[in-house]
């Protein structure tokens, strides 16, 4: 760990960790708004709620969002990743299941390292070829294609990997940094605008009752909650140590699919999980050690 003290790695761990559930508690507020409006209605709730989380934090922090960064093309280009990733991530979630949804979410970092290998000419061995298809095999067991246990639907999360990654290809590739609260701003505000442009699709919206209104709060103070964590968890810390923690976000997914979906969690799915983390594990350890 070298100069860093384990006090600051288990800072940086525990809000990770508090990141990660609160991305799950969002999802899982999303698939259970879904059974009473349409999806364009969710997207616009969860989006103008995380909106409204970091403009009074912008207020208070007294940080303007409305930078030029945020006209320039690349900047534009990893909005409208955000925009589609919402859009068939939520749609994968509702359609299909939110277990299978989270692990094929957990592919993302073997996706950024094959689109480095494939677009940004870098350098892959055969041992790095292996980790990639080992984690694409992981995605094939959660998929089941061929099979009974198959959903469609499940494709639309592998679509929405290939715009994540595309996303964290282009700011990588461009090596531009912005500030974390303008970058959450922006994410929620790809959210809301994923929910108006899908208007058209999914029908008429309904009316609130309280208890939407209650889910409505906790999905903003979860999601909101859970980007600031992850900003915390990354100012400090040992990379090798914190990242894998990530993971922990498909636990959470998990048991909140079984407790509150009733979700079945077969044996082909279980070790395609398995295979995907353990590929994006290696994924980080490989970079670690670069």
């Amino acid at each position: 760990m070298g100069h860093l003290t384990w006090s600051e790695n288990t800072r940086c761990i525990v809000f990770m960790i508090l990141a990660m559930a609160g991305f799950a508690i969002e999802d899982a507020v999303i698939k259970q708004l879904s059974l009473d409006m349409p999806i364009s209605q969710v997207l616009m709730m969860i989006g103008a709620g995380g909106l409204t989380v970091f403009s009074l934090l912008s207020v208070a922090l007294r940080h303007n969002p409305f930078q030029p960064v945020v006209l320039k093309p690349w900047f534009v280009i990893r909005t409208a990743c955000e925009l589609a990733s919402a859009i068939l991530f939520v749609c994968a979630i509702v359609y299909a299941s939110l277990s299978a949804s989270s692990a094929i979410l957990q592919a993302t970092p073997v996706a950024v390292a094959l689109g480095g290998s494939l677009f940004l000419k870098q350098a892959v061995s055969l041992r790095q070829w292996m980790i990639i298809g080992l984690g694409f095999l992981g995605v094939v067991l959660v998929i089941q294609p061929g099979t009974d246990g198959f959903a469609p639907a499940t494709l639309w999360a592998v679509l929405g990997v290939v715009f994540l990654a595309t996303r964290d290809l282009v700011t990588r590739w461009l090596s531009v940094s912005v500030a974390p609260l303008t970058v959450s701003f922006w994410a929620f505000f790809a959210l809301w605008l994923a929910g108006l442009v899908t208007v058209p699709l999914f029908g008429k919206f309904v009316a609130l009752e309280s208890h939407h209104w209650a889910l409505w709060g906790l999905s903003s103070v979860a999601g909101a909650g859970a980007y600031w964590s992850v900003v915390l968890a990354t100012r400090g810390g040992d990379v090798a140590v914190v990242a894998p923690f990530r993971y922990s976000r498909l636990v959470f997914a998990l048991v909140l699919a079984v407790v509150f979906f009733d979700e079945t969690l077969s044996i082909p799915m279980l070790v395609g999980s398995a295979l995907i983390v353990g590929s994006g594990l290696l994924t980080i350890r490989r970079k670690r050690t670069a």
